[in-house]
């Protein structure tokens, strides 16, 4: 008796697997249109990536690419010093991409390094731009700085590596002169040292301070001497001073245009040194 009821199990579950079978792909005939394809919207996208949002680009078709070349991607300046003009150092940005880019900004590993690029220039496919970069020498001993591109939408857009090694036989210190927060003058320290760094007991004075927004404050027997830097004396010189005046980087504040970075020039009677340029920058 046992046989037949196996028989009857068997013939009900392949009937209940069949009515399975027709309810699926009733409902798949359901959710196709008319025309018996799927609905667009929800076709998977080409390459497996999941479910498009949209309709697919038409086949052969090429994907817009952003692509930014610099070069050079290094430069090795050698030996450079405070005490010497650094000329500017130029670079070419390329477009080898398919549309165009707009370069937003820039970042820096030191404010000493300073592209001449005004922020959300285009560059045409296969268009390229020179940049002049002014690097000014801050401190001693080897150095490498890194300058990073940025492209609309926080897209990378290339980099350059710069390296030298600074000598300056006058250091001034603080190397990057920083206007306070609570007073309108800094005094800077400046030091007679050999090529480590170490001090030399060589008396120099200060013959003159151009522009002249600081002060002689004296010189020691020990090879040192100090300048006092006016903020104030620098803010009337930059109100009047033309924006071509390679004095001066610039920027703009609250849609203000106000000065950012200055050089000062201090002339001493030291051979090694007659001429100490000094980084300023404003808060």
């Amino acid at each position: 008796m046992s046989t037949p009821q196996r028989s009857t199990s068997t013939t009900t579950l392949v009937a209940v697997l069949a009515a399975i079978t027709l309810i699926g792909a009733s409902v798949y005939m359901n959710w196709s249109d008319s025309s018996g394809a799927a609905d667009p919207a929800k076709t998977p996208a080409p390459g497996g990536g999941g479910i498009s949002g949209g309709i697919a680009r038409p086949r052969g078709e090429a994907r817009a690419v952003q692509k930014l070349r610099i070069s050079p991607e290094k430069i090795d300046l050698g030996t450079v010093s405070q005490c010497k003009p650094m000329p500017p150092v130029e670079i070419v940005l390329t477009n080898d991409g398919t549309e165009p880019v707009k370069v937003v900004g820039w970042i820096a590993t030191c404010s000493c390094v300073e592209p001449e690029l005004t922020e959300g220039i285009t560059i045409a496919a296969g268009d390229f731009v020179k940049v002049p970069v002014r690097l000014h020498p801050l401190g001693l001993g080897g150095k490498s700085q890194r300058l990073d591109f940025r492209l609309e939408g926080n897209a990378r857009g290339g980099s350059v590596r710069i390296d030298y090694v600074i000598d300056s036989p006058i250091l001034p210190m603080p190397v990057m002169v920083v206007r306070p927060d609570a007073y309108d003058t800094k005094v800077v320290d400046l030091e007679r040292v050999d090529a480590d760094g170490n001090d030399l007991y060589e008396k120099f004075a200060v013959r003159g301070i151009e522009p002249p927004v600081a002060r002689f404050v004296g010189s020691n027997a020990d090879g040192h001497a100090a300048i006092e830097v006016d903020f104030k004396a620098i803010d009337a010189l930059a109100e009047g001073a033309d924006p071509r005046d390679e004095r001066f980087t610039w920027e703009t504040v609250a849609g203000r245009r106000t000065w950012k970075t200055m050089e000062l020039v201090v002339a001493t009677d030291c051979a090694a040194c007659e001429a100490l340029r000094i980084r300023i920058r404003n808060r």
